[in-house]
């Protein structure tokens, strides 16, 4: 009978509980900025010693400098084979409070140019990503 009990009670527990997966495939995981082209001088950056991230987990796309807190910033996604869209940014201030980005100097770090802005996915594997926008592409690996 304890059995029996303990059986109805995980099934119960199971039941209740909503489990949430990502589809964002193998865009999630961290991803480090290895090299930036830029588009108009035809140069490019070793950036393999740089601390530029994107940490990609479910609904969210961190892109993060490690050496400087206040330069971490969330933005919503959406991701087509194409293209990956980044909007409504929040600033992650850990000092402060997080705050909803509403000027595009606070993404100049980053290379981005607005608020809303499409990426041009130019390849796209497990390792690699190439990111392009009107500026710069961006050569990420996975770690």
């Amino acid at each position: 009978m304890k059995k029996l009990l303990y059986l109805f009670l995980t099934m119960m527990i199971m039941a209740a509980c909503d489990f949430e997966t990502s589809n964002n495939g193998k865009l999630d995981g961290n991803w480090q900025l290895a090299q930036l082209d830029t588009l108009s001088t035809g140069g490019s950056a070793d950036m393999r010693a740089s601390t530029i991230y994107l940490c990609v987990q479910h609904h969210l796309l961190e892109m993060k400098i490690l050496n400087d807190h206040l330069k971490n910033v969330f933005f919503r996604f959406e991701q087509t084979e194409t293209t990956l869209r980044l909007y409504n940014p929040v600033s992650d201030n850990k000092e402060i409070s997080d705050s909803v980005v509403t000027s595009p100097l606070t993404l100049q770090p980053f290379g981005l140019q607005s608020l809303d802005e499409t990426l041009a996915i130019e390849q796209f594997t497990s390792d690699n990503l190439i990111l392009r926008n009107e500026k710069f592409r961006y050569h990420f690996r996975k770690f």
